[in-house]
């Protein structure tokens, strides 16, 4: 059993049943928990984020067949899977029974053993949609037009190969952007358009390989730059010679993109970045967080409040709540979640339940639906325990005594970590391998590492795609790229499969994405999506936090590459400013406090 300490003052620290490593719940997270009427986890925090993450296929379709009709449909299971996997519209249709694979709560049996085997005969949807319009590439997605190969976006339009986006549209390869328009290859952008090659910037607008900047139009290369235009590397130019010399740089030359991406980074750590990546926030702390107020130890959070040790919550609002991974939109009173949102309250240890949800607890891929227990695939209910029916008041009845039954009668999987009322789904329960799972890109392991874990591991089949084009032979320049290219296969230039990427060998250029890439002279990528995607997130930062000092020393940085253009509040004296920081210690950033970093960038 987990061991466990008080601290006077310091709320209470416990043994992690999963890393064996101490964590601390304070006295806050206490009175959450009461709220909740839940008690307090036996997991720590990342070991309970990591759990919630191996549910959840983010990006990736698999060729199967419609369990109700044989039809071949794309779906965010593979065929391993073993679930009764139906097409979204064979599922949502009214002409079959939704109770029929209901089941009697057995009392002599531990909960999960029962909610297993309930969820691998009830049929759930191919893909996690709803209302999608010519977007049938997509998965983990709500209100999209027009969109192809595009993976947790909302409010979409006119998007290729993007993920984690909301509010966009006419974007390609990009991802974590809100509010964007007209971009390619670019990460965490705030209501910018027309960007390109660029990550980390706020109200931009025509800007090319910029980081960190704010209000911009017409730059190119640029660091941390407020409210200008025309600028190249952080220099100003008058706005003909500015235009020139973008038609210098060749833009249109895969080498030459490949040699300025290289040159702007070289350049970008030459300037002192913020200690996190912030934007309009109040009391908070965490990383990507934006317009949010008291949020804690949370990650990619767009209009949060009230929240601590949540992740992808980048659909506003979604407020009061504990350990809710992805969606939002209108969400409150979530506890320990995977996947939730869209007009939902008082849901707990559930997973991809959402549009008008209220009262839930364990349950899988529900929505429309309140007051349940233990279900999986129900849309549109009221009142079922194990997609059964019941009364208000035998409903009411039962549920307590199942919350009882399961705290006693306990669940121990094959790492023997024990499962009682309060802790979500074990891992061992998720219909996917560890390395089909979101939790891969950030908890990766490898198959004995995920094997150790308690999980399986999917063997990527051979992909032997006969290409018609070698990655060598892709044209270099746009202006050598014919029309006929849609027809033709591309081979990815790691094809060989040395990255890690999950890499498709080869690829198609679809006509739309070849009219992009003409209108804003964009040469042909030589990588698949699924490679592009790894690269573009290499930037992501690690969901850890580390106490660091300012590197501000005074009038240059620490290292000395970096001289202040102002004056600071500590004068020619180090600053003795510390933080909690997503940069490790270790890594090449000039990382400087809120107030060094605002002096430089005012």
């Amino acid at each position: 059993m987990n061991q466990e300490t008080l601290r006077p003052g310091s709320g209470q620290v416990k043994q992690c049943q999963s890393c064996k490593k101490d964590f601390t719940i304070e006295s806050e997270d206490f009175d959450f928990y009461e709220k909740m009427k839940v008690p307090s986890p036996t997991w720590c925090p990342d070991c309970r984020l990591q759990r919630r993450m191996v549910t959840r296929n983010e990006h990736f379709l698999y060729k199967t067949k419609c369990a109700r009709t044989g039809k071949t449909i794309f779906s965010m299971y593979p065929v391993t899977a073993k679930l009764n996997v139906w097409d979204v519209n064979e599922w949502t249709k009214d002409d079959w029974n939704q109770e029929e694979f209901g089941k009697d709560y057995d009392f002599s049996r531990p909960f999960f053993e029962q909610f297993k085997e309930l969820l691998q005969i009830t049929p759930v949807p191919c893909k996690s949609v709803t209302q999608l319009v010519n977007s049938d590439y997509s998965n983990n997605s709500s209100y999209l037009k027009d969109c192809y190969l595009s993976f947790g976006v909302t409010h979409g339009e006119n998007l290729l190969y993007c993920e984690n986006i909301t509010g966009s549209k006419d974007c390609v390869d990009s991802s974590f952007i809100l509010n964007g328009e007209l971009s390619y290859d670019c990460f965490f952008n705030l209501k910018c358009a027309r960007a390109f090659y660029s990550s980390y910037c706020t109200d931009c607008h025509s800007i090319y390989f910029c980081r960190e900047c704010l209000g911009c139009t017409d730059c190119f290369g640029c660091f941390g730059l407020r409210n200008k235009s025309f600028y190249i590397f952080n220099e100003p130019y008058l706005k003909e010679e500015y235009h020139k010399k973008l038609e210098e740089f060749k833009l249109s030359s895969r080498k030459s993109v490949e040699e300025m991406k290289k040159k702007a980074g070289e350049f970008w750590l030459r300037h002192p970045v913020k200690y996190v990546r912030s934007y309009k926030n109040e009391n908070c702390l965490g990383e990507y967080l934006t317009n949010s107020k008291n949020v804690q130890k949370s990650y990619y959070v767009n209009g949060g409040e009230n929240l601590k040790y949540c992740h992808s919550l980048y659909n506003a609002p979604a407020k009061d709540s504990y350990d809710h991974y992805r969606y939002g939109l209108n969400s409150e009173l979530i506890y320990d979640c995977s996947s939730c949102g869209d007009q939902i309250s008082n849901l707990k240890f559930s997973y991809g339940c959402f549009n008008n949800c209220r009262n839930i607890e364990y349950c899988f891929y529900c929505q429309r639906s309140s007051n349940l227990f233990g279900c999986a695939g129900l849309y549109g209910k009221e009142y079922h325990i194990f997609n059964k029916q019941y009364t208000k008041e035998e409903y009411e009845e039962l549920v307590p005594k199942i919350r009882e039954q399961m705290s006693k009668m306990t669940y121990t999987d094959k790492k023997g970590r024990v499962f009682a009322y309060g802790e979500y789904f074990p891992p061992e329960i998720s219909p996917l391998a560890y390395n089909e799972s979101i939790a891969y890109e950030y908890f990766p392991l490898t198959k004995e590492g995920a094997e150790e874990y308690g999980m399986s591991w999917s063997e990527i089949a051979e992909k032997n795609y006969a290409s018609t084009i070698k990655f060598e032979n892709i044209p270099d320049l746009l202006e050598d790229v014919a029309d006929s290219i849609t027809g033709e296969v591309l081979e990815c230039a790691h094809h060989d499969k040395k990255c890690s990427h999950q890499c498709t060998t080869a690829f198609k250029i679809i006509p739309q994405e070849l009219a992009f890439y003409k209108r804003f002279n964009i040469p042909l990528p030589k990588l698949c999506p699924n490679c592009r995607y790894f690269e573009r997130i290499s930037v992501r930062a690690p969901i850890k936090l580390w106490k660091c000092k300012c590197n501000c020393a005074g009038t240059k940085s620490e290292n000395g590459i970096y001289t202040n253009l102002a004056k600071h509040q500590h004068g020619d004296e180090k600053c003795v400013n510390e933080f909690e920081t997503s940069y490790a210690p270790e890594r090449p950033e000039i990382v400087y406090c809120e107030s060094c970093y605002q002096q430089e960038v005012a």
